[in-house]
């Protein structure tokens, strides 16, 4: 964003009581036309006496923005100056005010108005096809648009007619010419603002900041590795962005402590605070923006508050207060970079290497580096009931002397970040275990605890860098349970492993959020954990199925069970129409032992499973349910775990008749991984696997089953299952053998991907196989092969439909017609470069593209390439115009003019030219009478300087003529002592002077005090004194004429200049009484 704010002031017309008023000293700088930073105009012409002299008191506000101000409370005065008539452009700046501040009931009320008019209009699109006349508002929005004054001239302005005490703070911001961790540039960086007295405190505010923002600028000195997560290694190049008009509330009266992050007046005092900061402490200190602010972040002892950061041992860590860390609403981002002056960027990935924390009091980010180099993070964040768009927190510059040994990325890198945040608080879950992000275990065995203040249905996963996703399913497992929802890991090794909760209402259908993440870390080498055995979805327990179906364990509630004879038997109560069914699992005994260890019965109208575990270990139990209708779809309801502490004999269980008839063989394609773009799949399945049941499970979902979502069909000899999936996403398809006492074996799963995009990918990562499915049929035989049914038919076909040869293409012809695409589809890509560089009206950009268009010989086919030049050449010709106007050099605007009239494409610059001979006429008229100067003979000044007793018109006439050029007024109170100044020569002679005089340097007290000697004569009484002196008299008043009209346009308030004397009140130059 831009800085330098600004407004101008005058007196009241009706010569009353002029109200308080301060214009801050400050030197002039060059313009930055994209920011209009440096417009300090008519701050050279100063008071001697102190300008702050008839302010109130400069002392830290007593309250704060948000106990004064509401922005609801003063609607109705925004709605007034927002409709303000446009006619009131072209009148006086007293009607414009009694209009704003009409119906403003206080003094915020009334700088509300001011605030409102002036930063609702966007000066850079102004236009008309004729200057307005001098000192009206719109005179002066059009210097602002051309760089020639500045927003807090014309607030100040405005505030001097409101009778409202108005400061000009000078200084520097960091604004887009402010670059993180360089040196501060006071030249480039020099901006003004406004102090203004409302409600018995000094507020401060910046309505160029609050109106206007510049977007999209980048220094070009740095690769964007990574997006919250996201890879792009993508070079930044060099652009200065686009100048936009904004409202941006934040500058309007913002507390002193939050300003001082990117405002630092010169004048210490200006920063209204106890503990001022120092230049040093301005320049190292983090940069902040407004969105810090507004998202409740804060400065706490344990945070970075240098924006240059040391990264040791590759590592840095970065933490933050949140006062509303448990609001969902606000989102937070991240983008890393690696700054292109090291060099290439290494072939790494950095998509998973900053770890994010947001807990109800803290933000935090612990950044590893796999390489040296230097970086920068940039925090976004947005409350999205509030704000669009993301915008800037903060910046950091990180400097990685070495990178971090051993270096691996993170396991995940979540979109909500890691630890208990605002989505685990609106799910219901209250974290009572751990509160932070990072989980440390020396055993490999975690447990995490939440309070539950409802019923939710809850998910987990586990992911490694090191283990698939389907390995580290059977490592972790959840249950609900007294209020609580527990969360166990065992893990398999050593390293870190990322744990993704999700949780949902246990009503509520579709994707389940997710709503916390934890980093589990484990340093000990010697950790090896076994598996718990295979539960279904990992969680233990009842589902939200087992609710819907009104499926009630009777004899077992929870889903932990632990036996010492490994017997027992499990009792449900289920509704007619529900039949339930049931698999179990061990890590290591054969299905033929653990088919014969469960058995189903009725008795009493409830379903019991029988079990006769046949040695000490851990057991799962997986219970379905289905319709009593032969339905072949089937969901899970409830899972046990279940632990025996003895071993039985399994020969006895064998012997005594309770087993299988067969164990069913595994599918050949067991462990697939198909994608589709469709809402129904085929998978045809070979022959001898039938009177089979399947579940369908969408990941991280909570959805109801679909009426025949999966359907076994016979189609000729063929057997087919038939899937439909609705939504995008991953689906596990699991198919069972089932005994008719409704015990079931898993005989091969599925995962499905259910795409959008009309590209799919061919992955082939063993110990999965999978295939881009493209229609709607897969099949599987059993020699293991995999083919796609259409295919199959295309190639059947094309046996009698035999295509004509088609000629050979040599090599080199190939690479001819390749290279021909690339040349064209290269030339595309700078045609339209070129046509968002004329969009864009950028001279930057439009050099760049006019430069890449030539370089690259493409063909200028429509007169492109044209009209970007002649937009080039008047869009250079305005700003070498504007900045010659203000110059105010007559050969420059003379030389600008006449180059801006040869660019004038489409006449776009007529107004900026009329204004311009404006200028140049005032500047020939300057130049006119220092010629009148320059041509009088050495005779003539001898003859004023030979007056022994020269008539009072003479002495005073030459006294003021001094004192324009630079004399004080106590070295004039003696003729001889003017004679002396007028007799020089060489450097010092007066006609010298005269030639080299620079009204620019002309203080305004000094120009007011030589104006009140003039005004006792006028030209005809000082030509009859003397044609020689006259000729000066013209020459002064001129030149005093010029500076009051520069001061004024610029702003400044002639009622608000005092005359400067030398200490003497009672006596005029010459000493004659007044």
């Amino acid at each position: 964003m831009g800085s330098g704010s600004s407004k101008r002031t005058h007196p009241s017309p009706d010569g009353g009581q002029e109200p308080a008023h301060v214009i801050v000293t400050t030197t002039p700088t060059t313009t930055i036309p994209a920011t209009r930073q440096n417009n300090n105009y008519g701050m050279r012409n100063q008071a001697q006496e102190d300008p702050d002299a008839s302010l109130p008191p400069v002392v830290p506000p007593s309250t704060t923005k948000d106990q004064v101000f509401n922005l609801f409370k003063y609607s109705s005065i925004d709605y007034q100056a927002l409709k303000a008539p446009k006619q009131l452009l072209l009148g006086s700046y007293q009607d414009l005010v009694d209009y704003l501040t009409e119906g403003a009931t206080d003094d915020i009320g009334k700088v509300r108005a001011l605030f409102r008019w002036v930063s609702s209009i966007d000066v850079t699109t102004l236009n008309m096809d004729s200057l307005p006349p001098p000192q009206v508002p719109l005179d002066y929005l059009l210097k602002i648009k051309w760089n020639m004054g500045n927003h807090a001239h014309l607030f100040y302005k405005l505030c001097r007619y409101a009778n409202l005490p108005c400061a000009i703070v000078s200084g520097i911001n960091k604004s887009a010419a402010y670059q993180i961790g360089q040196k501060i540039d006071p030249r480039r960086m020099a901006a003004q603002w406004n102090a203004v007295y409302c409600d018995g405190n000094w507020r401060l505010l910046d309505v160029f900041w609050s109106s206007t923002c510049v977007l999209g600028r980048k220094s070009g000195e740095w690769t964007l590795l990574d997006v919250d997560g996201n890879v792009v290694n993508q070079d930044e190049g060099a652009d200065e962005g686009i100048t936009q008009h904004r409202i941006n509330e934040f500058y309007f009266l913002p507390d002193p402590d939050k300003l001082i992050n990117t405002h630092l007046p010169t004048d210490p005092k200006w920063q209204l605070l106890e503990e001022p900061w120092s230049m040093e402490k301005f320049g190292q200190h983090v940069y902040i923006r407004e969105m810090f602010f507004h998202l409740g972040v804060s400065i706490t002892p344990k945070s970075q508050t240098n924006c240059l950061l040391k990264a040791n041992n590759g590592v840095v860590d970065i933490e933050f207060g949140l006062n509303n860390g448990n609001d969902s609403d606000i989102k937070f981002r991240y983008m890393l970079y690696m700054a292109k002056r090291e060099g290439k960027v290494p072939n790494i990935e950095f998509d998973r290497f900053v770890f994010y924390q947001r807990s109800s009091t803290c933000l935090s980010y612990n950044a590893r580096f796999p390489v040296s180099g230097t970086f920068k993070l940039d925090i976004f964040g947005q409350k999205s009931s509030k704000h669009d768009s993301l915008d800037l927190v903060c910046s950091y510059i990180i400097d990685c002397p070495q990178a971090k040994t051993n270096c691996e990325p993170l396991p995940d890198n979540p979109t909500i970040g890691w630890g208990p945040g605002a989505e685990t608080e609106t799910c219901g879950l209250q974290p009572l275990s751990h509160n932070g992000g990072l989980v440390e275990t020396q055993d490999g065995h975690v447990e995490i605890r939440f309070k539950s203040t409802r019923d939710i249905a809850f998910i987990q996963n586990m992911l490694s860098n090191r283990f698939d996703e389907t390995i580290l399913e059977n490592y972790t497992i959840s249950r609900q349970e007294d209020g609580e929802v527990i969360v166990n890991l065992r893990l398999p090794k050593h390293g870190e492993y990322a744990l993704k909760l999700f949780a949902d209402d246990l009503t509520a259908e579709g994707s389940v959020p997710n709503v916390c993440n934890y980093l589990i870390r484990c340093e000990n080498e010697d950790v090896h954990c076994e598996p718990y055995p295979k539960i279904k979805s990992g969680s233990i327990g009842g589902n939200h199925m087992c609710h819907k179906l009104n499926v009630v364990p009777i004899s077992h509630t929870s889903g932990l069970i632990e036996t010492e004879s490994g017997q027992c038997k499990i009792r449900f109560s289920v509704p007619k129409n529900v039949k339930l069914l049931c698999e179990i699992q061990h890590n290591t005994l054969e299905q033929s032992v653990l088919q014969a260890a469960v058995g189903q019965t009725c008795e009493n109208g409830e379903v019991v499973f029988d079990l006769d575990l046949p040695k000490a270990g851990e057991y799962s139990l997986n219970i379905f349910a289905c319709n009593d209708n032969g339905s072949s779809q089937v969901v899970n309801v409830f899972n046990y775990l279940i632990t025996s502490t003895q071993d039985r004999d399994s020969s006895k269980q064998l012997a005594a008749g309770n087993v299988p008839d067969t164990v069913p063989n595994m599918l050949p394609s067991a462990n697939s991984t198909l994608q589709t773009l469709n809402d129904q799949l085929d998978i045809s399945l070979p022959a001898g696997f039938s009177g089979l049941v399947a579940e369908l499970q969408r990941k991280n979902a909570n959805d109801a089953p679909i009426k025949d979502q999966v359907v076994f069909e016979d189609e000729n000899g063929e057997y087919v299952v038939s899937i439909k999936v609705p939504e995008e996403g991953e689906y596990h398809l699991t198919l069972y053998k089932k005994r008719a006492d409704g015990v079931m074996t898993n005989i091969g799963s599925y995962t499905i991907h259910k795409i959008i995009s009309e590209e799919t990918e061919r992955t082939s990562t063993a110990p999965t196989q999978s295939e881009s499915v493209g229609d709607s049929k897969v099949t599987f035989d059993m020699d293991d092969t995999v083919s796609d049914g259409t295919q199959e038919a295309k190639e059947d076909t094309h046996e009698d439909n035999v295509q004509p040869e088609v000629p050979e293409i040599d090599e080199e012809e190939l690479k001819r017609i390749a290279a021909k695409k690339a040349l064209d589809a290269k030339h595309k890509s700078i045609r339209a470069a070129l046509k968002r560089a004329v969009r864009s009206q950028d001279p930057y950009e439009l050099t760049q593209a006019i430069t890449e268009f030539e370089e690259n010989n493409v063909p200028d086919k429509n007169g492109n390439l044209v009209k970007a030049k002649k937009l080039l050449a008047m869009l250079q010709a305005k700003e070498g115009l504007v900045e010659a106007m203000a110059k105010r050099n007559l050969a420059s605007l003379e030389a600008a003019v006449e180059a801006a009239e040869a660019a004038n494409y489409n006449k776009k610059l007529n107004l900026e030219l009329a204004y311009a001979k404006r200028i140049l006429e005032q500047l020939r008229h300057m130049e006119h009478l220092r010629h009148q100067i320059m041509n009088l003979d050495q005779k003539t000044i001898a003859e004023i300087k030979s007056y022994g007793q020269p008539p009072p018109a003479v002495h005073q006439v030459m006294a003021a003529v001094l004192l324009v050029l630079g004399n004080n007024e106590s070295q004039l109170q003696e003729w001889k002592a003017v004679q002396v100044f007028i007799g020089k020569t060489g450097r010092e002679s007066l006609k010298r002077r005269v030639s080299t005089f620079n009204v620019d340097k002309l203080m305004m007290d000094v120009a007011a005090r030589s104006k009140e000697i003039l005004s006792e004569f006028d030209l005809d009484e000082v030509r009859d004194a003397s044609a020689g002196v006259a000729t000066f008299y013209v020459w002064a008043k001129g030149m005093i004429e010029e500076a009051e009209s520069r001061f004024t346009q610029a702003g400044g308030d002639l009622s608000a200049v005092r005359p400067r004397t030398s200490g003497s009140r009672a006596k005029s130059a010459v000493g004659k009484p007044k």
